[in-house]
């Protein structure tokens, strides 16, 4: 009877057929389940009319997705110590400042508004230029109907290396600004019914 239990000849030929024909059978259905799904999910994709930019969970600007030459905007704004705020306890876009910077040369203007936003704060804090100021940004591009996050001054810059998005639903979020992109379809904009 113990020579039955220790009998290292099964034990080794159970370690062989480790999978099962029904196991592999099993794996090749959910795999193609999997397969299916995703293909599903890619077909359906709305294509997005606009992205929407929001801080603070409050829209402060929409940007068309309809137009075929490249768009770049710079999103600057103070970070003060002491935030201003509504009365419903929100962020306030008193500080924020979106500008629209020319295709050509958006980078050698997006460092020029970035100098002088900085030189500007150092000024109202009553401190050299650079020194103390905290002024922070983040640069978007919109091209081809996508739009991405190009630069940012977040410490993590995951919204930077999110990829670009294009359809109804995605988002690029930078949580550290409060800043969130969203692509809105053009069906989000109708009646989804009315009530008498």
């Amino acid at each position: 009877m113990l020579k039955h239990m220790f009998d290292r000849g099964k034990i080794e030929s159970a370690k062989k057929h480790f999978l099962t024909k029904a196991d592999m059978i099993l794996l090749a259905v959910v795999f193609a389940a999997a397969f299916v799904l995703l293909f599903f999910f890619k077909m359906n994709r709305t294509p997005g009319s606009y992205a929407e930019l929001s801080f603070g969970g409050r829209a402060c600007m929409q940007i068309s997705l309809s137009r075929t030459e490249p768009q770049y905007y710079l999103v600057l704004w103070n970070d003060s110590s002491d935030e201003v705020q509504d009365s419903f306890g929100n962020d306030s876009l008193e500080n924020i400042s979106i500008r629209t910077l020319s295709p050509d040369a958006w980078s050698e203007e997006a460092e020029a508004l970035l100098i002088e936003a900085v030189s500007d704060a150092g000024a109202a804090n009553g401190t050299d230029a650079g020194i103390n100021s905290t002024v922070e940004y983040n640069l978007l591009s919109c091209e081809n109907g996508e739009i991405r996050m190009i630069r940012s001054s977040c410490p993590d810059l995951l919204c930077v290396h999110h990829r670009p998005v294009s359809s109804a639903g995605e988002n690029i979020i930078c949580l550290p600004h409060k800043l969130v992109i969203e692509i809105i379809g053009a069906q989000e904009n109708e009646l989804d019914g009315v009530v008498y």
